[in-house]
């Protein structure tokens, strides 16, 4: 190998370095990174880096476009979302790769606690999908608390090989609009997912979960019956409309969580049902809601309740 082939690789290695052992967690930087002009995703990067929330590769770089890891995407999800471990447990607990003094260590931990689907063999130096992100960022947004919906299926052309979990948590994150796909319709997502990209959605993630995620009083709820049924909307798309009968009185409500797509052209809608406001007058009599959302043409559907009565944000 010659001089200039050596200097070449002894560069590559120091990013490369410098990537892996980057903080994503600690640290502030006064400095804008200098190869996030006029990128897109410079102000939100910026902001999470004044958070502490993450770090650039040095004081003048953030390395948009390189590659997460496991350990620098978990790690990323714990530290934007406040995410902790509720003992002492150690990550050799739960994981076979994730050596207990790693710098990444305790958000394995705090993620495996909150429930996040980690397999014990994961290797947080393998490189992390976006689909992979995104899924374990929706489980930890929603270990915060419950949020209303709006569920309208959105199509994607390239999730032909998404798994049903995988599927159900594109159409949150989409009908929230924490991310969104290309102008072709794609999402790409078995690609992995860069820096600037974990970055964007993590920031947006947090601020949905600021502004729309509200504590919530949870009281057991007895079984409501509940029927749906379908009517053409469109070309190629159907209204799925929820009826849930026998509720107390005119107060109560009904929210669609969330829609989990199976095989055979099959979708389980969840619902919650909602107490009415303490303040308003209505009427004491048995009652039914309705919800809607919207399905591919050619699904059945059919529903499944959660079981809590909620207090949506604004009431009492």
């Amino acid at each position: 190998m010659n001089k200039q082939s050596l200097k070449m690789h002894a560069k590559k290695m120091t990013l490369a370095c410098s990537i892996l052992a980057a903080s994503l967690s600690v640290g502030t930087s006064a400095f804008a990174f200098s190869d996030l002009k006029g990128n897109a995703a410079e102000s939100k990067i910026n902001a999470l880096n004044s958070q502490g929330i993450l770090n650039g590769i040095s004081k003048d770089l953030f390395a948009p476009k390189s590659k997460v890891t496991f350990a620098q995407g978990i790690q990323i999800i714990v530290s934007g979302l406040g995410l902790s471990s509720a003992s002492s447990a150690k990550a050799s607990d739960y994981f076979d790769k994730v050596k207990d003094n790693a710098w990444y260590a305790s958000a394995f931990v705090a993620a495996k606690q909150t429930g996040l689907t980690l397999d014990k063999t994961v290797d947080p130096n393998a490189a992390m999908t976006r689909i992979q992100f995104a899924t374990l960022m929706l489980q930890a947004l929603q270990s915060k608390g419950q949020f209303p919906v709006t569920m309208m299926y959105v199509n994607i052309n390239d999730g032909a090989k998404l798994s049903n979990t995988e599927n159900g948590a594109m159409q949150t994150l989409l009908n929230t609009r924490i991310v969104s796909l290309d102008k072709d319709g794609n999402f790409r997502p078995f690609d992995t997912v860069t820096r600037a990209e974990a970055a964007v959605w993590i920031y947006d993630a947090m601020k949905f979960a600021k502004e729309v995620i509200q504590p919530v009083t949870q009281t057991p709820a007895p079984s409501y019956e509940s029927s749906v049924t379908l009517s053409k909307a469109a070309d190629g798309v159907n209204k799925a409309t929820l009826t849930v009968g026998g509720l107390p009185n005119s107060g109560y409500g009904v929210i669609i969580e969330r829609i989990e797509f199976g095989a055979d052209k099959t979708a389980v809608i969840y619902y919650r049902v909602t107490k009415p406001d303490p303040d308003g007058m209505y009427l004491q009599v048995i009652s039914s809601a309705t919800a809607q959302t919207y399905l591919p043409e050619g699904y059945k559907a059919t529903a499944q309740q959660l079981k809590d009565v909620i207090a949506l944000p604004g009431s009492k």
